[in-house]
């Protein structure tokens, strides 16, 4: 009977280790100046040739693309045509550089746009095959469709909209309501992955994000941080759960993809580009980033 309990304890014990979860990220693949929906075809080729449980999209255009609707239905059928669950992570390269024909800035409505289109049904993302959950099912937050979160192997992903450069800060006297309005969606956001990583004991937190919220470089001159409240936001998220948590950013450093880490709060940029991300929960350090490809044209996004 002693080879029955051994083989016991050994089923047990390899039951209780957790299996290394790996996500394809796209940063930024369309910010090269010769980008095309061919350069995002590859780049979704690439990511699945790693056998991700599931792929993240930062940037669906560059910011020197046309802010068309035709334009968002290509990609958005590319999108749909993947096997693998898909999940979005809007950029700032989306929707900041747009304006109307009359050359008008129309930022704000392309944002609600793409919110419509990219984010207004669940059925041909990844919610196909894993349960999204949306900060727009907040009646508070209806607007706010491009935050959502998952939960996959113990460990719950998110997508927080912080658009680069400077989390859409606008120093003009009162040009800034979206800005604070997102603000308070987003700090909201966050109190909302607490609540879920405590209820579903989730073993670790990963957040996608565009912007640089949490970073070495700080601004200087008369330029306001624009990630100052978020920055503090996540730090405090990380001091409350006890368990380690990720923030997956976009970059403008060439030499990024390394994990940095402040107590259990770690945070890497990745260049624009295909990445892997790889979470053992079991690791002394539970994260991966690595860059797979780089756009060949590539120039960081403006």
């Amino acid at each position: 009977m002693r080879w029955v309990t051994l083989l016991w304890l050994a089923l047990c014990c390899w039951s209780a280790q957790s299996e290394t979860v790996r996500v394809g990220i796209l940063m930024h693949v369309m910010a090269g100046p010769n980008s095309d929906d061919g350069s995002l075809r590859t780049a979704l080729e690439e990511a699945q040739s790693f056998d991700p449980a599931f792929i993240v999209v930062n940037g669906l255009k560059s910011g020197t693309e046309p802010c068309r609707d035709s334009l968002v239905r290509r990609r958005k059928a590319l999108l749909e045509a993947v096997d693998l669950p898909i999940f979005l992570s809007m950029a700032g390269s989306d929707w900041l550089s747009c304006r109307d024909r009359r050359g008008r800035p129309s930022d704000i409505v392309w944002l609600n746009l793409l919110r419509d289109q990219l984010y207004g049904s669940n059925n041909w993302n990844g919610s196909k095959q894993i349960e999204l959950k949306r900060q727009s099912a907040i009646p508070a937050f209806r607007s706010y469709a491009e935050n959502t979160r998952w939960l996959w192997q113990n460990i719950l992903f998110a997508t927080l909209h912080q658009p680069a450069e400077n989390n859409h800060y606008v120093a003009a006297a009162g040009s800034n309501s979206e800005f604070e309005d997102r603000l308070t969606a987003n700090r909201y956001w966050l109190t909302r992955l607490v609540a879920e990583a405590e209820s579903s004991r989730a073993k670790a937190v990963v957040i996608m994000t565009d912007g640089e919220a949490l970073s070495s470089n700080t601004r200087s001159g008369r330029e306001r941080d624009g990630f100052l409240e978020m920055r503090r936001a996540l730090k405090n998220l990380a001091a409350r759960l006890n368990v380690p948590v990720l923030v997956v950013q976009g970059s403008r450093q060439p030499a990024d993809g390394m994990v940095q880490r402040t107590g259990r709060l770690f945070y890497g940029g990745l260049p624009a580009g295909v990445s892997l991300l790889e979470v053992d929960i079991d690791a002394e350090a539970p994260f991966l980033l690595s860059t797979v490809t780089r756009p060949m044209t590539g120039s960081a996004p403006p």
